[in-house]
């Protein structure tokens, strides 16, 4: 007698619901080229079915059709962190801020956004987060309304 798991089962494991039984097989060979969040598994709804192969989407949200995931914005734990050294500067050089200082942007994805004419702090905050997504190599939507917000904060200080 085998236990609850044989050693055939899927590598997904097996998934009831809905009154049906769905064994999802996961591919184990490759990887995604542009790291993204899209998987492909194998389906197999029931022995006398065929298997059907899909695709979904890893976010934020959990499993999805599609990577865009409209997550409602939910108090947290946001905690301010107090500043040891102020820096000295003057106002004018608030609208023209160096765009490496946003959290989450590096030296290449700078280049990149001045590529596309982002060049400040403020051109970020007004950029169009799917337009811009679409435009930049290796960022999504969600990561450019990070840039964002990240950016309406050092806006404001």
């Amino acid at each position: 007698m085998m236990g609850m798991f044989s050693s055939n089962d899927a590598i997904g494991g097996n998934i009831v619901a809905h009154g049906c039984h769905f064994r999802v097989m996961f591919k184990t060979k490759g990887f995604s080229s542009n790291n993204s969040l899209k998987r492909r598994a194998i389906i197999v709804d029931a022995p006398d079915l065929p298997p059907e192969e899909t695709e979904f989407f890893i976010t934020a949200a959990g499993v999805a059709d599609t990577d865009k995931v409209d997550i409602p914005d939910t108090p947290g734990l946001d905690f301010e962190v107090e500043k040891l050294y102020e820096e000295e500067g003057s106002t004018s050089e608030s609208q023209e801020s160096k765009l490496i200082s946003v959290k989450g942007i590096g030296k290449g994805t700078m280049e990149g956004l001045s590529a596309l004419g982002i060049t400040s702090i403020m051109d970020l905050v007004n950029a169009n987060p799917d337009d811009l997504s679409s435009k930049l190599s290796g960022a999504s939507s969600k990561t450019v309304l990070e840039w964002q917000k990240n950016a309406k904060g050092l806006v404001k200080a």
